[in-house]
């Protein structure tokens, strides 16, 4: 009944959906995902630098290679502590991100665009990182900065990435039960709040252009961003590695022992 009700606001309010889509498509909510790697993290030291929506938390370790990693939707560092464990363990410094309006992380609605420039910030407070690791909308976050704001990793592995907004938006829709008419409207709504089309933001689209040596690791079992996405993205990438895992979901890849191994070996070889 719900997305029965959606649909029809979509086709008959077109203009209060876009503007409610909007609003709810840039405002996360406040929750935490999990308390795995939580202890990891407060053991790092917690360090504030400026970002685009103001104080932005990221907690650092280890010395050695400056490795970024930086969290999805609606997640903070912590999704990522279990992986920055076994990358500062291989003599790494770690530095995980909490996005702007995640984590300890200053702001209250949040785009794409905002988490672009948290990780651009980073690198100017803390110096450019020798490697990203980046979760799910992390991964497209990390491509803009680089495209647009002077990133500069030599290797980026990229975990449970969508390979372009607006394909995952149609994506989770459709799998919601969204109408046509309705997934359309959000996407209008999209693109309105990050001021430019979201059509435009594709790491298919941009992936020749990056000179970063990328690993694309994905689960099998994702159902937030669809595997068949990783594939695309490593075909569009020059030299991109692909490392695909049975069973596993979008979350659980960052965690599985042979996931870890592969992402923490890439980020920190020997």
């Amino acid at each position: 009944m719900k997305m029965l009700a959606v649909n029809l606001a979509a086709r008959l309010t077109p203009q209060r959906f876009r503007a409610e889509a909007g609003r709810r498509f840039i405002t996360p909510r406040v929750r935490r995902q999990s308390d795995t790697g939580r202890d990891f993290l407060h053991q790092l030291e917690p360090v504030d630098f400026d970002g685009p929506l103001g104080c932005q938390r990221a907690w650092m370790g280890g010395d050695g290679p400056l490795i970024f990693f930086q969290h999805g939707w609606e997640a903070d560092s912590a999704d990522l502590a279990t992986l920055a464990e076994a990358v500062m363990v291989r003599g790494a410094r770690v530095c995980l991100i909490d996005g702007p309006a995640h984590g300890e992380s200053e702001g209250k609605t949040v785009t794409l665009l905002d988490f672009a420039a948290g990780i651009a910030a980073a690198a100017q407070a803390f110096g450019q990182p020798d490697a990203v690791a980046a979760h799910s909308m992390g991964l497209p976050a990390c491509v803009i900065a680089m495209r647009r704001h002077g990133l500069a990793p030599a290797r980026v592995a990229g975990i449970a990435g969508p390979e372009a907004l607006p394909a995952n938006v149609r994506y989770q829709g459709g799998n919601m039960g969204m109408s046509e008419t309705a997934i359309r409207r959000l996407l209008e709504a999209v693109s309105f709040r990050l001021g430019e089309p979201a059509d435009g933001l594709s790491i298919v689209r941009d992936a020749h252009a990056l000179t970063a040596q990328a690993l694309i690791v994905h689960g099998r079992g994702d159902v937030i961003t669809p595997p068949e996405a990783a594939e695309r993205i490593a075909a569009a990438g020059p030299g991109a590695e692909l490392a695909m895992f049975d069973g596993l979901g979008h979350r659980a890849v960052l965690r599985h022992p042979d996931g870890g191994a592969r992402v923490s070996g890439f980020l920190a070889p020997d």
